[in-house]
């Protein structure tokens, strides 16, 4: 059998773009596609965005960049940029809202692309990472020895996933950071709100849960220079927050929070909890993945302290809905997540709409 889609990828060294990578290398290895691999070049403020030609026709997007914020500038006049700017035929955005479609360019169909989390390919790709100090720092963190001394590797698809076993003890965790507001990266007023917000709402996931759930709650704040000098109650030492840690917990706490991100996107976490198949209580996402993730179904919503209590509550006191939830995310994952059927996911879109 041939294969059934020919397809042309701007390659740059984003994590926001290494779970795309992975989808395409796997297909690729499935005989489902031929690929071929173009470098780009970093830009100033380089964001994640590439293109893509498909079987040598279809122009085509991948977007997984937080928010609507290709520029520095209001929502609307982010709205206007996408409108001016990317005149292709097929558009997959991570962060998708409805309101696009009003915006989107003459001739394109725009669709939701899916979480977004850091997962990266089974493949070595030290030949196309052009600067000296990125291809030292990708020797590090695939040599075997290397890895493990300067505690730096990559996380592969398998790394992440798990199936919906409960364990033998209900438990909650939520290991997060928090943004400096006056940081370099703050361009805007309503973006130093946004992270003051983020940062009073995940203080306050924490001060709650341990106060309610006691030892079946784990939670604290990575270590950085801002999280040390104003929220040092709450860190944990790095040995307790990093990657390889982090996702052992998740496999061992049943029940996990998620909270909004940076530019209003759906934070990392929430694909790495559905990855895990474990049972979410997030804040509202404030924008679009593809399928039928639900709330009440995949993810249970809070607004305010108490009916983050509430929700984890129903869901330690309830076990047929504990599972259900877990095996709805699994499901999930495999239908919708997964890199390879999130990327063939979108190729069967281009199909569809010949």
């Amino acid at each position: 059998m041939g294969k059934v889609f020919h397809c042309e990828v701007e390659y740059l060294p984003s994590p926001h773009l290494m779970q795309i990578y992975a989808g395409f290398f796997k297909l690729q290895d499935e005989g489902v596609i031929d690929l071929v691999l173009k470098p780009r070049k970093y830009e100033y403020r380089t964001i994640p965005v590439i293109n893509a030609t498909i079987n040598k026709k279809y122009k085509v997007i991948y977007d997984t960049q937080d928010g609507l914020s290709w520029i520095n500038d209001s929502e609307e006049n982010n709205l206007q940029y996408f409108q001016q700017n990317y005149p292709v035929n097929f558009y997959f955005k991570r962060s998708f809202h409805s309101k696009m479609l009003d915006f989107k360019p003459a001739g394109c169909q725009v669709y939701p692309l899916g979480f977004n989390y850091n997962v990266h390919p089974d493949r070595n790709l030290i030949h196309l990472t052009e600067k000296l100090q990125d291809k030292f720092k990708y020797y590090i963190k695939t040599n075997s020895k290397l890895k493990s001394i300067f505690n730096k590797r990559f996380y592969y698809a398998k790394d992440f996933e798990y199936y919906p076993i409960k364990a033998i003890r209900d438990k909650v965790l939520f290991l997060t950071r928090v943004w400096n507001p006056l940081g370099e990266d703050v361009f805007s007023e309503e973006e130093k709100l946004l992270r003051e917000k983020i940062n009073k709402t995940r203080i306050m996931c924490l001060e709650a849960c341990g106060q309610e759930f006691g030892d079946r709650f784990t939670g604290g704040l990575w270590q950085d220079d801002f999280s040390d000098a104003h929220f040092r109650h709450y860190v944990l030492p790095i040995s307790q927050t990093n990657k390889s840690t982090f996702l052992k917990r998740v496999r061992e706490h049943t029940i996990c929070i998620a909270t909004t991100g940076l530019y209003k996107s759906i934070g990392w976490k929430m694909g790495e909890y559905v990855a895990a198949s474990r049972a979410i209580v997030s804040e509202k996402l404030q924008f679009e993945v593809p399928g039928n993730f639900k709330k009440d179904q995949n993810y249970f919503e809070f607004e305010n302290q108490d009916q983050l209590l509430e929700k984890i509550d129903t869901l330690l006191r309830n076990k047929e809905l504990l599972i259900q939830t877990m095996k709805n995310n699994y499901q999930y994952y495999n239908n919708y997540l997964k890199p390879d059927i999130l990327v063939l996911n979108t190729l069967l879109t281009i199909a569809n709409n010949e």
